[in-house]
């Protein structure tokens, strides 16, 4: 796998739930929230490739969208 450039800034607006909630899923995880972040965009963009995160492998979580 390449190494991450991570040179840009994608700003995100969360309620404090969601916040606290992604929060949460990173600590349960042993990674950041911002790494599940970017796995998740990553797999909206391409669901076939392979993952752009140097996280460990971890199971699918549903992220609520905001109404």
């Amino acid at each position: 796998m390449r190494p991450l450039n991570l040179d840009t800034i994608l700003i995100v607006r969360t309620d404090r739930e969601l916040h606290a909630a992604l929060h949460g899923a990173a600590r349960r995880e042993g990674t950041t929230a911002s790494a599940l972040v970017r796995k998740a965009v990553a797999a909206i963009v391409d669901p076939d490739g392979p993952p752009h995160s140097p996280t460990p492998a971890a199971s699918a979580m549903p992220l609520q969208a905001a109404a």
